[in-house]
């Protein structure tokens, strides 16, 4: 059945998550700041130094002691952001103890990974205090790889249950689909993403062997074959043009250029707070400042590149199957996610990796005309 786009309630929706957005900025910020300049870091960094003398397990030590006390002071934004707004706007199906529970797998899995690539990145900034910015972005290269290659297999069945697609024949469609466009897939899985949400989605996962069609459930009950059909050849058309390793490119420079611009400024600081070096694990909270307000700046370049590509995946959509069938499913998307109709232009130059959904649906109806 199709849902109707409440226009309305997805202005309201819009305007609440752009405000919870600066309030998360603006408190993170706050909360790096007052960690540092309180004294507290320094303390919690020489607590640990004192009973774990070896750089590797102190750092260890004042990473998860941090860490855990930024999660508690951005928890109630969090709860608020991923639990009450969604369930204010009817697109959250999740109750509190499942919400609890994804919370926690996410944080084992946040955790592990990021402790492990800021122990790396220590350690590299230890080794080779010049050529420190290359080696971190190689080793940020390749663990993005690794992780692409274990998403679907590894990291997805982690949080939703992941299945192959019941259905016969839209799995030999979605099959073909890929086949005629030369790539070639293992399987259709679903994964069920309809307990927790309304939303739905989909995505062409994995590299090489583990290359793999995933439809959420939601989108094989609320979207016709050929709905479905359009969202797949649109996340085709990414690997078509290359647009994964294009961003990694893209996302590599910025690395490089983001860590030498930290090698340069970072002198400035370290004096100035009272810090041994780089490495010193007390300057983490304001090494995380710097780093943010960075890629603050950074935003709306990547962003800018991310739009581009969109438009070309829609247009690879269009050409592949059909102009109705891409229409049809941005409606249905735009129903179910609470799409903003009509985001003012800042906010989607600074902050939208996808055009504006009513621009693209305005799109593919005009190439349906003719």
């Amino acid at each position: 059945m199709t849902r109707a786009y409440d226009q309305e309630a997805a202005r309201r929706y819009a305007q609440r998550r752009y405000r919870l957005l600066l309030a998360q900025v603006v408190w993170s910020a706050a909360a790096l700041w007052a960690a540092h300049a309180s004294g507290w870091s320094q303390a919690v960094a020489q607590w640990w130094t004192a009973r774990w003398p070896h750089p590797a397990a102190a750092l260890l030590g004042v990473l998860a002691t941090l860490s855990a006390a930024y999660y508690f002071v951005m928890l109630p934004l969090h709860v608020f952001g991923s639990f009450t707004l969604e369930h204010r706007f009817g697109l959250s199906r999740m109750t509190a103890r499942a919400w609890a529970i994804k919370e926690a797998k996410q944080l084992a899995v946040s955790s592990v990974l990021g402790l492990a690539m800021v122990e790396g990145f220590f350690a590299i900034v230890s080794h080779a205090p010049s050529a420190w910015p290359l080696w971190a972005t190689a080793a940020w290269i390749i663990v993005s790889v690794i992780l692409a290659r274990l998403f679907p297999t590894l990291l997805l069945p982690i949080f939703y249950k992941t299945v192959p697609l019941p259905n016969a024949d839209l799995v030999r469609r979605l099959l073909a689909l890929c086949r005629r466009v030369g790539l070639p897939a293992l399987g259709v899985f679903r994964f069920d993403l309809g307990a927790e949400t309304r939303k739905a989605n989909a995505a062409l996962a994995g590299l090489g062997a583990t290359r793999r069609v995933l439809v959420s459930d939601t989108l094989v009950s609320e979207f016709s074959v050929e709905e479905i059909e359009g969202v797949l050849a649109h996340e085709l058309g990414h690997h078509r043009h290359r647009h994964i390793p294009k961003q990694l490119a893209l996302e590599s420079a910025g690395t490089w250029l983001v860590l030498e611009l930290t090698r340069w400024a970072s002198p400035w600081w370290i004096g100035a707070c009272g810090l041994s070096g780089l490495a010193d694990p007390a300057g983490l909270p304001v090494l995380a400042l710097w780093l943010s307000l960075v890629r603050l700046v950074g935003m709306p370049l990547h962003n800018g590149f991310s739009r581009y590509c969109e438009w070309q995946s829609d247009r690879f959509a269009i050409a592949t199957t059909t102009p109705a069938a891409l229409a049809g499913a941005l409606r249905r998307l735009a129903a179910l996610n609470l799409a903003d109709p009509n985001p003012p232009r800042w906010v989607v130059w600074l902050l939208y990796t996808h055009p504006p959904i009513t621009e693209r649906i305005r799109a593919a109806d005009s190439a349906a005309r003719g």
